[in-house]
C-alpha cells in the first residue's frame, strides 16, 4: 500500500515543464481566463501571493530571448495558441507571438496587486474583453490546480485547494504519501513499476539536454564552465561532488535565463527536479549503479521533496531546492552508496542539521549558486552517514525518526517563516527595476 501511494503521488508530481513554473502559472491563469471571453482583451488585472511574486519576478522567460517580467507572463499566456494549456504552453513561441504579448505590456495593459493575505502558491487572473465581457480563473495550491473559472460573475467551475477536480488531486496524494510509513516504501522499493522507472530515468535525459545548454550559450552567469575551469586549474577537486555541482549548476543557469528546453520538475519545481537526476545521474556513473537502482534512488528522493512540500507548502519563504529538494537527495544518494533506511535517516538529520533555514529570494539565475550548496551539502551528509556521522536527534529541529524530522522542516516554512517571505518581498520591490 505505502509503495502504491509513493506511485500514486509520484506520477502526478514529476512532470515536464518548460521555463520557471512560476510565470508559467501566471501565464496558465490568465490563458484560462482569456478562453472565456469572445472580443478583444483590453485589460488583465492580476493578485498574487507574496510567494508567487517574488519568484516570477526575475526569473527568464523562455523563448523570450531572456526576457523577464510578470506583466509579459501574463500576456505571453493570453496570446497562447496551445490547444490543451498547461505547464507547457508557452513550447513553440513565434516573433509574432512573442511581439504582440510585448505591444499589451507597452500600453500598460495589465495590473499587478499583491494579495497579501494569500499565502503559498496563489494567483487570480482577471481578463476583460472590448465587448463587455469578464472573465476571472484562480490558481491555487499547486501550479496548475485551477480552483475557479467564473465569466461575467457566472461560476463555471469550482473547487477548493485540496479538491479532486483538476491537479487539486496532487495536493491530497501529497497529504496522503506524508502519512505514509516511509521505511514500508525503502524496504519495497524494488518493486516500483517499469512505467514510473521509465518516466524518472527520461527526466535524466531531459535534464541533461538543459544542462548541456548551459554549458554552452544559454547560461547567463556561465556558472558551471567557471566550476569545471575551477577543477581543470586545480583549484577544487575533480571529483564526483564537483562534477555534480558544476552539471546542476549550469542547468539551472540556463533555465533561469529562459532556456528555450523542457526539464522534468520534481513537487512542481525545475530546479528541483535538476536537484535530484543531475547528481544522481553522476553518482550512479560513479559508483556503477545500474538504471534499476538507479530509478529506485529517484523515487525516494522525488518522494521525500514531494513529503517535504506538503509539510511546507508549494511555495514558501525557505528555498525549497535546497531544503526540500536537497534533502531528498541526500535519502537517494544514500540508497545509491549501499546504505540502509537508518543511515538514510542519520543522512536526512545531518542534511536537516545543516541547511534548514535557506532562504528563498525568488526565482533568478543566482539560484545556480543554492544549487551548489544542495548538492554539496547533500552528498557531504549522505557519506559522512555512511561512515557513521548521526547528529543526535536531541540537536535543535531534528525528530526521531525521518517522518518527525520533514515534519519539522515545514513548521518551520509555515507558519515560522510566513512574516520572513513578506520582508524578503519588501526587500526585492524596494530595488530599483532594471
Amino acid at each position: 500500500m505505502s509503495l502504491t501511494q509513493l506511485e500514486r503521488t509520484l506520477k502526478l508530481d514529476i512532470k515536464a515543464a518548460l521555463g520557471c513554473t512560476e510565470p508559467i502559472t501566471i501565464a496558465l491563469a490568465v490563458c484560462k481566463a482569456r478562453r472565456l471571453t469572445a472580443g478583444k482583451v483590453k485589460k488583465i488585472n492580476l493578485k498574487l501571493s507574496t510567494n508567487l511574486l517574488k519568484n516570477a519576478m526575475e526569473v527568464g522567460i523562455p523563448g523570450t530571448g531572456g526576457q523577464r517580467g510578470i506583466p509579459l507572463a501574463a500576456a505571453l499566456g493570453c496570446f497562447s495558441p496551445a490547444e490543451d494549456p498547461g505547464m507547457t504552453l508557452l513550447e513553440g513561441m513565434t516573433e509574432e507571438w512573442l511581439q504582440q504579448a510585448r505591444k499589451f505590456v507597452e500600453a500598460d495593459l495589465v495590473g499587478i496587486e499583491l494579495a497579501s493575505d494569500r499565502h503559498g502558491l496563489f494567483v487570480e487572473a482577471i481578463v476583460d474583453d472590448d465587448i463587455g465581457n469578464s472573465a476571472r480563473s484562480i490558481i491555487h495550491g499547486s501550479h496548475e490546480n485551477c480552483v475557479l473559472l467564473e465569466k461575467n460573475g457566472e461560476i463555471i467551475f469550482k473547487s477548493d485547494k485540496t479538491g479532486d477536480s483538476g491537479s487539486g488531486k496532487l495536493l491530497q496524494e501529497r497529504q496522503k504519501l506524508a502519512a505514509t510509513s516511509f521505511a514500508k516504501i525503502w524496504n519495497n522499493i524494488s518493486a516500483l513499476s517499469p512505467e514510473l522507472r521509465r518516466h524518472m530515468l527520461s527526466g535524466i535525459e531531459m535534464n541533461l539536454k538543459v544542462a548541456e545548454a548551459g554549458m554552452g550559450k544559454d547560461g547567463f552567469l556561465k556558472i558551471g564552465n567557471i566550476y569545471r575551469e575551477l577543477m581543470q586549474q586545480g583549484w577544487l577537486g575533480n571529483d564526483v561532488i564537483n562534477e555534480a555541482k558544476a552539471l546542476t549548476s549550469a542547468a539551472v543557469d540556463a533555465r533561469m535565463s529562459g532556456c528555450d528546453l523542457p526539464v522534468m520538475t520534481s513537487a512542481g519545481s525545475g530546479n528541483q527536479g535538476l536537484t535530484i537526476t543531475l547528481p544522481l545521474h553522476v553518482l550512479a556513473k560513479h559508483v556503477k549503479a545500474d538504471d534499476t537502482r538507479l530509478s529506485e534512488a529517484l523515487a525516494i528522493s522525488h518522494g521525500i521533496t514531494s513529503i517535504l512540500k506538503h509539510h511546507s507548502g508549494t511555495l514558501s519563504a525557505m528555498c525549497g531546492c535546497v531544503v526540500c529538494s536537497g534533502t531528498g537527495l541526500t535519502a537517494g544518494a544514500t540508497y545509491l552508496l549501499g546504505g540502509d533506511l537508518e543511515i538514510a535517516t542519520a543522512a536526512v538529520n545531518n542534511m536537516v542539521g545543516s541547511i534548514t533555514g535557506i532562504i528563498c529570494d525568488g526565482a533568478k539565475v543566482g539560484c545556480s549558486i543554492k544549487l551548489i550548496c544542495a548538492v554539496d551539502s547533500s552528498f557531504q551528509a549522505a557519506m559522512m552517514a555512511m561512515r557513521g556521522l548521526k547528529l543526535p536527534t536531541t540537536n535543535g529541529v531534528l525528530g526521531e525518526n525521518l517522518e518527525s524530522s520533514l515534519a519539522n522542516i515545514g513548521l518551520i516554512a509555515a507558519p515560522g517563516m510566513v512574516e520572513t517571505d513578506d520582508q524578503i518581498l519588501s526587500i526585492m520591490l524596494g530595488k530599483p527595476l532594471r
